[in-house]
């Protein structure tokens, strides 16, 4: 029996569970932006230390907030898929430094993983001679700090 309730005569089954998953991640950003509003208003005069600004926002995390403040104001189609445009977004994977995880991948679709490729953690450009595959592209093998650190001793190495 198949967990996730797809199959042959799934029917319906995928469209409403998407709704539901749906609902259910915009659900989550909403409270998260609930939650990042509350700090400030709860402090009491003894907590000076937190009301030091929020550090700054890396370039993986801004585009993950701007990806997630378009999810959650997408309309819930009555007659389509609504997972419809979920699948052409880049929702990028960031690690828990705000820096781009090595590899990024497209969502999976029917079953199929999605395409995954190699980024440069900093910038989340792709690395040049790293593959395009459905699977793990092994980034590491393309990747290297020394490389950005290193400089000139890195080139040499090759």
């Amino acid at each position: 029996m198949n967990m996730l309730g797809g199959g042959s005569s799934a029917g319906r089954k995928p469209l409403k569970s998407g709704m539901k998953e749906l609902a259910v991640f915009r659900e989550k950003v909403n409270e998260q932006h609930r939650q990042m509003g509350k700090g400030a208003k709860h402090l009491s005069l003894e907590e000076p230390k937190k009301l030091r600004p929020p550090p700054a926002r890396t370039p993986c995390q801004q585009e993950l907030d701007q990806v997630l403040e378009r999810i959650s104001t997408m309309r819930l189609p009555d007659d389509r898929g609504p997972l419809e445009h979920l699948y052409s977004l880049h929702i990028p994977n960031c690690d828990k430094h705000g820096r781009y995880n090595l590899k990024q991948c497209k969502m999976s679709l029917n079953g199929q993983r999605g395409e995954c490729w190699c980024v440069n953690p900093n910038t989340g450009k792709p690395i040049q001679g790293a593959p395009t595959i459905r699977g793990d592209p092994e980034c590491h093998l393309f990747y290297n700090e020394q490389q950005e650190t290193g400089g000139a001793h890195a080139q040499s190495v090759q």
